[in-house]
């Protein structure tokens, strides 16, 4: 999988982007202007809303992430912007996550540590609550969505799923099946609701296929272009994971067998000052290391 961004707004303004690729149509202006400009380095979220309403995070070219917004719920842009008494943002901003309902009256944002939302469909509110213990999520939220007249989607970090997706049929098909199958539901990895269309959505599987239905014309075209970018890029980085795998699993080794080294040469000082026979047998293999010593 790869990281992926698809947001849709009341406009028809929508914003898709992959690691190599990234298209977009009919913005708001101010978010226009900002991409345009040579402030933003690196994009981490964007959701699109009612009318000119959005977020962006980012980071600029100097390293630094930023959060950029307009007319959003006076309790989410103060979630969003908070600030400890060092002035630093209290919330991971490469992390945050928001999906917005319809004209803005509901919505979901959080970091991966704190959370927060607002007029959520009654289910998906229920489920939600029935995953926090003590004040904190027993399983978190991996993806939330939200749609068109209470319609949503949940799939948690167990990937226990729940929707109410009567409003997109090909979409509750698609999770009806994927349920029934060996991992089914953990293949998914990405799903975003177009708010202001019925049955509109995209969903994103782990190997970077896309399936999605009843969007603008343009679009359609936009996300027919990122097709092949979003599975290329999806090869890219299960190589680069198995990549840094093997080199950590390489460097845990390395480190165990000079740990064992030092001690072996340790043994032996202290056998030749007191004159002990000593043997030493070191075996090295996929299990790990083993060590054994026989004093005489």
């Amino acid at each position: 999988m790869c990281d992926t961004i698809f947001a849709f707004g009341q406009r028809g303004g929508h914003f898709l982007q992959c690691p190599s690729k990234r298209d977009h149509s009919r913005l708001p202006k101010r978010l226009q202007i900002l991409l345009s400009s040579k402030q933003v380095g690196e994009v981490h979220h964007v959701t699109l809303g009612y009318q000119s309403s959005f977020l962006i995070t980012y980071r600029d070219k100097q390293g630094v992430d930023h959060i950029a917004s307009e007319n959003l719920p006076t309790e989410l842009h103060d979630f969003l912007y908070a600030k400890n008494e060092k002035n630093i943002y209290l919330r991971s901003i490469p992390n945050l996550r928001l999906t917005l309902g319809p004209y803005n009256a509901s919505f979901f944002a959080g970091d991966g540590s704190s959370y927060l939302w607002m007029n959520l469909p009654p289910l998906l509110l229920e489920k939600l609550q029935s995953r926090i213990q003590n004040g904190a999520f027993t399983d978190q939220p991996r993806i939330v969505a939200l749609g068109a007249d209470n319609d949503f989607l949940l799939i948690t970090e167990k990937d226990a799923a729940i929707w109410d997706l009567g409003n997109y049929r090909m979409l509750s098909q698609m999770l009806d099946y994927a349920r029934r199958q060996d991992r089914g539901i953990e293949e998914v990895v990405n799903v975003t609701l177009h708010p202001y269309r019925y049955g509109g959505f995209v969903a994103q599987s782990r190997n970077g296929t896309l399936m999605y239905d009843n969007m603008p014309q343009w679009t359609m075209d936009g996300i027919e272009g990122m097709k092949d970018a979003i599975v290329r890029d999806s090869r890219e980085t299960v190589v680069k994971r198995r990549q840094r795998d093997s080199q950590r699993r390489a460097h845990e080794f390395a480190s165990r067998a000079r740990e064992w080294e030092d001690r072996m040469d340790t043994f032996e000082r202290t056998a030749n000052a007191n004159r002990w026979k000593l043997s030493l047998s070191l075996n090295i293999g996929p299990a790990g290391i083993g060590f054994r010593k026989v004093f005489g």
